[in-house]
């Protein structure tokens, strides 16, 4: 546990640090106030319903490549840079688990990625007000909503933690976690035409729905609605990857 949390604490601190992580706050920041500025003065014009401005902030450009970029880019140096600079080699000797080390790197990036989503609840308090669509907004889908965005990117993190264990190339490291995060957003609409009659079955059909991240996180957490199957779905992703990780560290650690 200590070796975990001098890890989390240690790989947090190199985030605010690393010029990075400011650049992808800076962008992500103007790109998604403009979004919603835009949004909340079409539904002000229009007379929009509240609740649905509420829902259609996620459905914007730069959720879907915050979910995408943001993780692969976050953990393409948690091990390939280590590897790459033989500094693996000194942190294999040191008395911390393995284990430790997965968790507390994992940690830092899922925590300064919910840091980074933090403002944005804020700005749709601020969009309350008058300029912008001067109605009281509930924070109850948005609780949901952020809940189910965290979920869905904490494993797409342990993901690229994964995958950065494998090869001392970073940016190799980002391309297969931009990749698995693509499929996992798009390849469950698309599989079950692809299948046939095997698309039809009820097992592979149960299979596929629970993997269709975009239309449960729209049909449950987008309407305020926490789905208890779909967030043990994205737990035992996280300890799944997370666990495969710790093994891929530990055969460096044989080797």
């Amino acid at each position: 546990m200590n070796g975990a949390l001098v890890t989390f604490r240690k790989e947090l601190l190199s985030y605010f640090v690393s010029p990075v992580s400011w650049v992808i706050a800076f962008v992500f920041y103007a790109w998604r106030g403009y979004e919603l500025s835009s949004l909340s003065r079409y539904f002000a014009a229009t007379n929009g319903d509240p609740d649905v401005f509420v829902s259609a902030t996620y459905s914007r450009p730069s959720t879907f490549w915050m979910v995408i970029l943001v993780p692969a880019i976050l953990t393409m140096r948690c091990f390939a840079e280590e590897r790459r600079t033989g500094s693996m080699e000194m942190l294999m000797t040191a008395p911390v688990k393995d284990s430790g080390v997965v968790v507390g790197k994992w940690g830092a990036a899922a925590a300064f990625y919910a840091l980074l989503w933090l403002p944005t609840a804020l700005s749709l308090h601020v969009l309350e007000y008058g300029p912008f669509l001067g109605t009281d907004l509930s924070f109850g889908p948005v609780f949901a909503a952020y809940l189910g965005m965290f979920l869905l990117s904490a494993m797409v993190l342990s993901f690229g933690c994964f995958a950065s264990s494998l090869t001392d190339n970073v940016l190799l490291a980002a391309l297969l976690s931009i990749l698995f995060a693509f499929g996992l957003i798009t390849l469950p609409q698309q599989l079950p035409a692809q299948l046939g009659e095997l698309g039809q079955n009820y097992y592979v059909r149960e299979l596929l729905d629970k993997f269709d991240v975009m239309r449960n996180f729209s049909e449950w957490f987008a309407r305020g609605l926490i789905d208890t199957s779909q967030v043990a779905f994205y737990i035992s992703g996280i300890a799944f990857f997370l666990f495969l990780t710790v093994v891929s560290v530990a055969s460096r650690r044989v080797a």
